[in-house]
C-alpha cells in the first residue's frame, strides 16, 4: 500500500459514518466525524454546541465503519462554522495500534476515491 502522510485526511463514505463519542468533565455526546487522519478528526457538532472550550482535553470513543470501538485522548484545537459546525480534535498519545488502524482506513478510503475517479 502507498505511504500515507500523517496529515492525510479522508471523509467517510456516505452511509458509513465514523462515530465519535466525545467526553469531558462538562458533557458526553455522540457525533459523526467530518473527516479523520492519524493526527486528528473533524467532528460535526450541533449549531451553537456549548460546553467544550478550545485546547480542552477530551476522551474519545472512536468507531470506524465495520470496526470495533476504541478509546483515544485528544484536545479541541479549533471550531469552524461552514455548512455545518464542527470541532477539530487533535489526538494525543494515540497508541500505535490505533494509529495503524486509522492509517489503514485512510489508505482504503484514498484507494476507493482514486478508483472512483479513474472510472468516471
Amino acid at each position: 500500500m502507498p505511504y500515507v502522510a500523517r496529515s492525510e485526511r479522508v471523509q467517510p463514505r456516505p452511509g458509513e459514518p465514523i462515530e465519535i463519542q466525545l467526553m469531558s468533565e462538562r458533557f458526553l455526546d455522540i457525533f459523526e466525524a467530518r473527516d479523520i487522519s492519524t493526527s486528528g478528526a473533524g467532528i460535526f457538532v450541533p449549531y451553537r454546541f456549548e460546553g467544550c472550550e478550545l485546547k480542552s482535553p477530551v476522551d474519545l470513543v472512536i468507531t470506524l465503519p465495520k470496526g470495533q470501538p476504541f478509546l483515544a485522548k485528544g484536545r479541541v484545537v479549533h471550531r469552524t462554522k461552514m455548512e455545518r459546525e464542527f470541532f477539530g480534535v487533535e489526538f494525543i498519545h494515540l497508541p500505535e495500534a490505533r494509529a495503524q488502524e486509522i492509517a489503514h482506513y485512510v489508505e482504503r478510503r484514498l484507494a476507493e476515491d482514486m478508483s472512483r475517479k479513474t472510472t468516471l
